[in-house]
């Protein structure tokens, strides 16, 4: 009797255990038993980057959320999951959440982590061009915790720098409270309210090359103003001054007064009319003119394709 109590006892406990467990980790593959590692994108695995390959994990791209720093639930995965589903269906894009504890000495290790891990999994392969999405990696490394946003292929071009600030001021209370479902349901829904607005007004005539990059619009053209005016001054100078001394005239008397007999000529009355005017008026402009363009640029992940990100926040 007290064994069977006992036995019972114990898988009470393990009951309980079930119930309060967070999700499963996402289940990896070994990239050294397939081929090309597992990268099944155009990029050239080769000595340089054959070591971030093996280091980056090889997940199933359909499962779209990547917890493997257990901070949400099976329920909770799921819903992003059908939530991710539906932006993609949507969008033509990936949105994807990754959770991981990682040891880091600087922003740029979270960010070559992040993007090695979207370009060497299958993100995008099945969409037209440049396998665009979004991906927001939450570092949980208990000393300094971080998060940012990581924009690849047409997404560069919806979700520029200042929208992607916005996005991450959003979602920081939350992410930094441990409210991670709220935080990343928060950062799904703002993304795609930003897609329904359209691409940035800032991103104005960039475009997207084919290995990921931003290509800024052409500079225009600004005619040189002040040095064809310097220009034409000092011809028009050099043409007065030709003038002036070919002109061999002197008037010598310059009042007609001075050709008339004032004793046979008597005055009586005398008015000034005042006949016109010639007013000359000009413009002073204050606009000191703008950079405008090739402000935003895209960074090099180790396969050789470009990125955007925003600024990142610690905390």
């Amino acid at each position: 009797m007290k064994k069977f109590k006992y036995i019972l006892l114990v898988l009470f406990i393990l009951l309980i255990g079930l119930i309060n467990v967070n999700a499963q980790t996402p289940t990896t593959r070994n990239r050294e038993e397939l081929d090309n590692l597992g990268v099944n994108k155009k990029w050239n695995i080769n000595e340089n980057n054959r070591s971030n390959v093996l280091r980056t994990k090889l997940v199933d791209s359909e499962e779209k959320i990547y917890d493997f720093s257990n901070v949400m639930t099976d329920e909770e995965i799921e819903k992003l999951k059908q939530k991710s589903i539906e932006f993609k269906n949507k969008t033509n894009m990936e949105i994807i959440i990754l959770t991981d504890s990682l040891v880091y000495s600087s922003d740029k290790q979270n960010e070559d982590y992040a993007a090695d891990f979207y370009d060497y999994n299958d993100f995008g392969l099945d969409l037209d061009k440049n396998y665009s999405g979004v991906l927001l990696f939450r570092n949980t490394y208990e000393e300094d915790p971080y998060y940012n946003i990581y924009t690849f292929g047409e997404a560069q071009l919806y979700f520029d720098y200042y929208r992607l600030e916005s996005v991450l001021d959003d979602i920081y209370n939350d992410l930094h409270s441990g409210n991670y479902y709220e935080g990343f349901n928060n950062y799904i829904s703002k993304m795609d309210s930003y897609y329904d607005s359209g691409k940035s007004s800032e991103m104005e005539g960039y475009t997207i090359d084919e290995n990921g990059y931003l290509q800024a619009p052409p500079k225009k053209y600004h005619p040189p103003i002040i040095l064809a005016l310097g220009i034409s001054s000092i011809i028009t100078l050099i043409i007065i001054l030709i003038l002036i001394k070919k002109n061999k005239m002197i008037m010598k008397e310059t009042r007609a007064d001075q050709y008339i007999d004032m004793k046979s000529v008597k005055i009586s009355n005398r008015q000034d009319v005042f006949i016109t005017s010639h007013t000359t008026q000009h413009t002073i402009s204050s606009d000191s003119g703008s950079s405008g363009g090739g402000s935003f640029h895209s960074s090099s992940g180790s396969s050789g394709g470009g990125h955007s990100s925003g600024g990142g926040r610690h905390g």
